[in-house]
């Protein structure tokens, strides 16, 4: 894993995939969630990750601070942050804190989670819901971003390495789910690495974002899987070349040549997946840097 761990927002509508991508890109991860949260990762990716209940802001900092001076994992997934902030919102107020007093607790708190974050050692990952852009009753436009109370849509964000929102996107297959990330004066959205904004929409899959990012890599579930989707995509006569409609008339014959080699049908889904994701991402960015003013770039500079 690189030595400088990052901090990343997810958001988006419930259903749109997100947890099922944290399951696929993190899956050596503890997550903090609620029984039942995870239910997706198990079915689709065929693994039960390793989970932890934690009901506030607060406690999932201690937990954080514990993971990052234990070195057993090198992610913590949130999943999800905007209930966890709901819950550390009802428990300030079953503990009688109001007005001024009860938002300066919810500000202590989450000025604690952002430093233990910032500093513990591994990638923390948020999951959050959404909330569309709006409009205060003095007329001021509020971004949209993840659904969080009081300033949280702003300070949670500005921890954050990458902040993608997730969308359904149908001319994507066989996986329509999406991730968006451009200036935008709608939606919260950032990327300090400069990656996923040459892509948009990236493919959902924020393993293959970070490995494309130098220095993050994210650990495998099997040994021998990152040698498997490499081979996919390198060499002089690559199989797949990040070309949607050419990668998906090679995807099912590697499907099944996979299928026949013994290896079991969630882990063939899973390197099929990586490998695609991973040839569209290195060929859209490997045109980003042959032009000064790509299509990408105009779009996103609207």
């Amino acid at each position: 894993m690189s030595s400088d761990p990052v901090v990343i927002m997810a958001y988006g509508p419930s259903g749109v995939g997100k947890t099922t991508d944290m399951g696929y890109s993190f899956p050596k991860a503890l997550f903090l969630a609620a029984p039942g949260a995870l239910n997706s990762i198990e079915s689709v990716c065929g693994y039960q990750p390793e989970r932890h209940f934690v009901a506030t802001i607060a406690e999932a900092t201690e937990v954080i601070e514990a993971v990052g001076s234990s070195e057993k994992y090198d992610t913590v997934v949130i999943d999800d942050f905007s209930f966890m902030a709901e819950q550390t919102f009802a428990d300030l107020e079953a503990r009688k804190f109001t007005g001024f007093k009860l938002w300066g607790k919810l500000r202590d708190q989450t000025i604690e989670f952002r430093n233990k974050s910032r500093y513990c050692g591994v990638n923390v990952i948020l999951n959050a819901w959404e909330q569309g852009p709006k409009v205060k009753d003095n007329g001021q436009r509020v971004k949209g971003g993840p659904m969080l109370s009081g300033r949280l849509p702003e300070q949670i964000p500005a921890l954050c390495d990458i902040v993608v929102r997730a969308v359904y996107e149908e001319r994507r297959e066989p996986w329509p789910g999406a991730y968006r990330c451009f200036l935008s004066p709608d939606w919260t959205m950032k990327d300090r690495f400069d990656v996923s904004p040459h892509i948009d929409p990236c493919p959902m899959n924020l393993g293959e974002l970070l490995r494309a990012t130098a220095g993050v890599k994210p650990q495998r579930l099997w040994d021998d899987q990152e040698d498997q989707i490499e081979s996919l995509v390198s060499g002089d006569e690559p199989i797949f070349v990040g070309i949607p409609a050419q990668d998906k008339e090679q995807a099912n014959e590697v499907y099944k040549a996979l299928l026949a080699s013994g290896q079991p049908p969630h882990k063939v889904r899973w390197t099929v997946r990586d490998a695609l994701d991973r040839a569209l991402i290195r060929r859209e960015l490997k045109d980003a840097q042959s032009t000064f003013f790509s299509a990408k770039t105009k779009s996103s500079l609207r």
